[in-house]
């Protein structure tokens, strides 16, 4: 390690086993020369003299650990495009400016401390999946988050795990948001059909922005409340406009649920723009039941007279 980073390494990855920690070398901080940068099982702790990596543009941190310095330190990447954070803790302690930022992913822990990507201006992709929220958030936390998503306006792809829909709630997602947001075009969302809270949310995000052309949804399986879903789905505001330029729908892991199947025909029936509807099915039911329900689903009215709909039955292969 003391050998590549004294003699103008470019790329380096750092990949420990699962069961032993690897404490990174002050010496690995003092690089100048990183342009490509993947940390796995590591424990994050500049010196506190570090800068930052000053030619650094991709940066992947997974299972790293970041503890506190002995004093405050920021971490200045000026030219970083590229950031993945998977399962990182101590995320509080990551003080990061990086005014150049594009991408941003965040998958697993419990919470992000979201404040030093506030100003990131050219962000235009974003995903984020929550392994687990606290208990009972606090508000100004949630507030926080939906400042945060709604911060960026050249974002143009964003992606939200359930958890996230769950902590952002449709009483608090804005109902229409300004125009400085029409450059977004695709939209990934984890959703429990069988929780209003989630459900409401994602209509409202859907319906939120003018431009979206793709939507993918990724069904997840939750506690039975469905009553409740369909009471909310029958209302006439849930989806009341259409949905212009939305052209292509993806559903993973469709489970066959009266949630979902109206779910589908609330989309049928506004988007106008439609092209293509790609449903997979995500659990294996018997024969009869799933000729009953793409019966259904074909026959449900399409405002778009190019629609086509595409049923993919459950295969065993697909269950990992």
């Amino acid at each position: 390690m003391r050998y590549v980073t004294k003699n103008g390494v470019k790329e380096l990855t750092v990949n420990m086993s699962d069961n032993k920690i690897y404490i990174l070398p002050s010496y690995v901080f003092n690089c100048p020369t990183l342009t490509h940068l993947e940390f796995f099982n590591c424990v994050f702790k500049p010196p506190t003299y570090f800068l930052g990596f000053r030619n650094l543009t991709y940066l992947h941190l997974e299972r790293i650990t970041f503890v506190p310095t002995n004093q405050f330190s920021v971490i200045d990447v000026p030219l970083l495009v590229d950031l993945v954070l998977t399962f990182c803790c101590g995320t509080q302690y990551l003080k990061m400016v990086s005014p150049q930022l594009e991408s941003l992913v965040v998958l697993g822990g419990h919470y992000l401390v979201l404040n030093c990507f506030m100003n990131c201006k050219k962000l235009s992709v974003l995903v984020i999946e929550l392994e687990k929220v606290e208990d009972n958030p606090k508000h100004d936390e949630i507030s926080t988050l939906e400042k945060f998503l709604f911060s960026f306006p050249l974002l143009e792809q964003l992606c939200l795990g359930s958890l996230v829909l769950e902590l952002l709630n449709a009483n608090i997602v804005l109902d229409e948001l300004p125009p400085k947001f029409n450059c977004l075009w695709y939209l990934h969302l984890g959703v429990d059909f069988n929780k209003v809270d989630q459900t409401s949310c994602a209509l409202q995000l859907i319906k939120s922005f003018p431009n979206l052309s793709k939507l993918q949804i990724t069904v997840q399986d939750g506690d039975d409340n469905a009553e409740t879903v369909m009471k909310y789905l029958e209302t006439p505001t849930c989806l009341n406009g259409p949905l212009n330029k939305l052209e292509y729908v993806t559903i993973n892991s469709f489970q066959c649920l009266n949630t979902e199947v109206f779910f589908v025909k609330l989309l049928c029936a506004c988007t106008p723009s439609l092209l293509r509807m790609y449903i997979q099915q995500g659990i294996a039911i018997d024969s009869k039941e799933e000729r009953n329900i793409t019966i259904k689903l074909m026959h449900f009215p399409r405002a778009s007279t190019r629609a086509e709909l595409f049923y993919f039955p459950f295969e065993a292969t697909n269950a990992d």
